[in-house]
């Protein structure tokens, strides 16, 4: 079982100050006397360990971040804007704001022991979020939902599910920039051809890995848990998408995407399968179909 150690700093009374000081040589204690044990024996000690928070927001450090502001039918966009300004994707839809930060309030300290020797070393936890805000025509908030990066696709499908959301235009291929996830964990630069009845992908280099399949053979797309990269920067995340058939990078591929490309790819199958295409730019509509496989929760609160 780890120990639970905090290591907040506080400013208080002196009486305060005292008493922090001393748990902190107390916590001082504890490290010292395991590393003592530890080097008497060999073996490895996880030592969880709280710290003061940190939150890395989309365009870099940033406050705490705090969503008890935000009340339907009250609160405006440019509230949202200036509160949340640090968090904002970048996402390009009238109606709809989706923020991501990654924050940590805890560690690992950890010791490998053996031989009279010792080594370690302190690694933060980080966890990432989103919200998902909706508006009405009057630019006040309608709804919104805060996930983790598990619900991302879901969210984002049911978005695009109920309607509300900007189709894309599909008159001509549309190009989008990606990072593909070779299996032995390098990731290269390539792009996504995106048309009404071809999806294409191209790598930088030899064209070992381009192919072309129709729209309907992707299957799904899904967060992926292996190799994930820094988790305290919340601009990027791994997406799988699987295939229905065997295409020149197998029956799926992992890629290195931000949250915009998501939205993008979740709009894109959404309306291969409908067959719903907008007859000019920035046109709304309704979409009914998602990703199979891919339940839709209900966008609320």
């Amino acid at each position: 079982m780890g120990i639970l150690v905090d290591f907040g700093i506080r400013r208080r009374t002196f009486e305060g100050s005292r008493r922090a000081g001393g748990r902190r040589l107390a916590s001082a204690a504890i490290w010292t006397g395991l590393i003592t044990s530890s080097l008497c024996c060999q073996g490895c000690l996880v030592l969880p360990v709280r710290a003061p928070t940190r939150t890395n927001g989309y365009s870099g450090a940033t406050e705490k971040i705090n969503l008890n502001f935000i009340l339907p039918g009250k609160t405006t966009r440019e509230e949202i804007t200036t509160k949340l300004g640090g968090t904002d994707t970048g996402i390009k839809d009238r109606q709809l704001f989706l923020g991501r930060w990654a924050d940590s309030k805890w560690g690992v300290l950890w010791m490998i022991a053996g031989n009279n020797t010792a080594e370690g070393g302190w690694n933060r936890g980080w966890a990432r979020h989103n919200v998902l805000i909706a508006f009405d025509d009057k630019d006040v908030v309608k709804q919104y939902r805060h996930f983790s990066d598990g619900e991302l696709v879901n969210q984002l499908s049911a978005w695009v599910a109920q309607g509300q959301a900007q189709l894309l235009d599909l008159s001509a291929p549309m190009e989008i920039p990606v990072e593909h996830r070779h299996a032995s964990g390098r990731d290269f630069n390539g792009k996504f051809i995106l048309g009404i009845d071809s999806f294409a992908f191209q790598e930088d280099g030899n064209g070992k890995h381009d192919f072309q399949i129709p729209p309907k053979q992707i299957k799904e797309l899904s967060l992926t848990s292996v190799g994930q990269g820094d988790k305290s920067d919340p601009l990027y995340m791994n997406q799988t998408i699987h295939f229905t058939a065997k295409t020149k990078v197998g029956g799926k591929m992992t890629l290195r995407i931000d949250v915009p490309t998501v939205l993008i790819l979740v709009k894109y199958l959404a309306q291969t399968r409908s067959n719903q295409q907008p007859p000019n730019r920035n046109l709304a509509g309704n979409i009914s179909s998602v990703l199979p496989g891919t339940p839709v929760a209900e966008f609320t609160q």
